[in-house]
C-alpha cells in the first residue's frame, strides 16, 4: 500500500491562509504535541479533538471530537472541512489540526498511534507550502501545491522538512470514511 495519494487538485485555501497569517496567536496555544521530540520544532492549532477537560493518560482513547475555540475564530474552515467531508463521503469528522513548521524547521520521523490514529482516515491539506517544504516517508514524498488534498498513512514512519524561506502551514483532517485512495 502506498503511503499517500493525491485525491483532489482544486481546493481553495486562500482565505484560510490569509486568516492564519493574521491570527498567529492561535499557533501554540496547546503545547502537548510540541512537547514531544518529533514535534518540538513546530507549533499547531487544535481545531477539533478530544475535549481538553479529558487531558490525562486516556486522552487519546476512543472519544467524540469537539470543536476548540480556534474554530470560531477561523470561519474560513467551515467550507473547507465540510466540503472535504462531502468529497470523501465522510461519515464522522474527527480531529483537525493545523501545523506550522518554520523555515528551516522539521518534524522528526515518527509513527502516530492510539485509537484516533487507527480509526480515522487522514487527509493532508497544504495551506502555505513553498518549494523546499515536503511531507515524507521512506522512499516517497509529497511536494504539494496549494489546492491539492492528499490521503496519507500515519501508521508508518513519516516526517516533514521545511527547507523553504517561509513557514510551512498544513491542515490534517481526520475523517471516518469507507473510501480510500491508498491502494
Amino acid at each position: 500500500m502506498k503511503p499517500f495519494a493525491r485525491i483532489y487538485d482544486d481546493l481553495d485555501v486562500s482565505h484560510l491562509q490569509i486568516a492564519l497569517n493574521a491570527k498567529t496567536h492561535l499557533f501554540g496555544e496547546r503545547k502537548m504535541r510540541q512537547e514531544t521530540y518529533a514535534h518540538a520544532a513546530m507549533s499547531d492549532i487544535w481545531v477539533r479533538y478530544n475535549d481538553y477537560k479529558n487531558l490525562g493518560p486516556n486522552f487519546n482513547d476512543e472519544h467524540d471530537s469537539v470543536w476548540y475555540p480556534a474554530y470560531r475564530e477561523l470561519p474560513e474552515l467551515k467550507p473547507i472541512l465540510f466540503g472535504l467531508m462531502a468529497l470523501v463521503d465522510g461519515e464522522r469528522l474527527g480531529g483537525v489540526l493545523i501545523t506550522k513548521v518554520p523555515a528551516g524547521g522539521r518534524i522528526e520521523p515518527h509513527v502516530d498511534g492510539g485509537w484516533h490514529a487507527g480509526y480515522y482516515s487522514k487527509f493532508y491539506v497544504p495551506v502555505q507550502n513553498d518549494a523546499g517544504a515536503s511531507f515524507e516517508w521512506e522512499g516517497a514524498a509529497i511536494h504539494p501545491h496549494l489546492g491539492e488534498v492528499y490521503e496519507f498513512r500515519n501508521d508508518i514512519p513519516h516526517w516533514v522538512n521545511n527547507d523553504s524561506k517561509r513557514n510551512r502551514i498544513a491542515m490534517i483532517v481526520c475523517i471516518k470514511t469507507e473510501m480510500t485512495w491508498l491502494t
